[in-house]
């Protein structure tokens, strides 16, 4: 057996064992394996994210449970508060697509935007 057929079956068995997990020790036993050979696979998976080690007691000894981790369950939630650059009153100035240095509508004389930046320094 190569380690890439250990991992595969590790994983596999992982995933069967559902949301209750596989206990480590009772893995090795099953797959015909010793621990440090193991060990290594599972380190290997756990590193990769597939799988997480939970340590528990089985059988009157420490091991680990280990669980199968589904990629539904990493969502990562994004909160962007725009209200800051919105308070900037040129994000609300009708005259924004006409504004510009040697214009009219300047930054540089512009009322709003100097009162704003007075404010806020």
């Amino acid at each position: 057996m190569t380690k890439q057929s250990f991992e595969d079956k590790i994983l596999n068995m992982v995933k069967k064992g559902g949301e209750d997990g596989v206990v480590q020790s009772d893995l090795w036993n099953v797959l015909g394996i010793d621990s440090r050979e193991g060990s290594r696979a599972v380190n290997k998976l756990v590193r990769s994210g597939l799988i997480k080690r939970v340590p528990t007691t089985s059988k009157g000894r420490r091991t680990y449970k280990l669980i199968y981790v589904s990629k539904k369950s990493e969502s990562v939630k994004l909160l962007v508060k725009l209200n800051p650059a919105m308070s900037i009153p040129c994000f609300l100035c009708k005259d924004l697509e006409k504004c510009g240095l040697g214009s009219y509508f300047n930054p540089l004389i512009c009322g709003r935007l100097t009162k704003f930046l007075q404010i806020n320094d």
